[in-house]
């Protein structure tokens, strides 16, 4: 199963992530976070990296082309209220990965990937919550995240994620990739070695 690991800030972290067998690495440039990265800093650690690293922006698109071509990104994640026309915009001008973040809260909430076939090569389902672009911590409806796939695009599972139910996500959902910040982190934006080990562990089915 592939995992994400999200709202990186030190190269330690992302290498760790790296090391464990992370297929993905996060790093957000959306202010409003308290995972927050600069420019600057993103770059001195993912040219490092061997792993697909992906910018997360909340309703950035200006920005998107200069932060990636900045920190040399591998993907960006689109995390706000982009439109399907700003998605295409951003495809454009972004050579790389393309997901996009839907915060679905029922069913029929799903058919706005519809609107994003042929323009996102991933959707990532995240738990809603009111006023928040993510990283709340809060679990997901996992049954709409299955529903998700019916739509034909590869969909990545986020939303309160921890070693602890890592396992039963996987089997539950099955999705293209697992996505993981707070669940993984001894405060926003650091992450706890041990909590990184277990959760690799939980998915090899070996003892932490």
């Amino acid at each position: 199963m592939r995992v994400k690991i999200c709202g990186l800030t030190r190269a330690e972290d992302a290498q760790l992530a790296q090391d464990l067998g992370a297929a993905m690495l996060g790093f957000i440039f959306y202010h409003g976070s308290k995972r927050f990265i600069t420019p600057d800093a993103a770059a001195v650690i993912v040219p490092k990296m061997t792993a697909m690293t992906v910018g997360v922006f909340v309703n950035q698109s200006d920005d998107v082309a200069a932060i990636a071509a900045k920190t040399g990104l591998s993907g960006v994640q689109l995390h706000g209220d982009e439109t399907p026309q700003m998605v295409e915009k951003i495809r454009k001008i972004f050579p790389g990965l393309v997901i996009r973040a839907l915060r679905p809260e029922k069913p029929a909430d799903l058919d706005a990937i519809k609107d994003y076939q042929g323009l996102a090569d991933m959707i990532l389902i995240d738990a809603a919550a009111p006023g928040q672009y993510g990283g709340t911590g809060h679990t997901g409806d996992w049954g709409l995240a299955v529903q998700a796939k019916d739509y034909g695009i590869p969909v990545i599972l986020a939303g309160g994620l921890n070693p602890q139910n890592i396992s039963d996500a996987a089997k539950a959902v099955q999705p293209y990739a697992l996505d993981l910040s707070s669940g993984v982190e001894a405060s926003p934006g650091i992450k706890d070695p041990e909590k990184l080990k277990a959760l690799f562990c939980a998915l090899q089915g070996v003892p932490a």
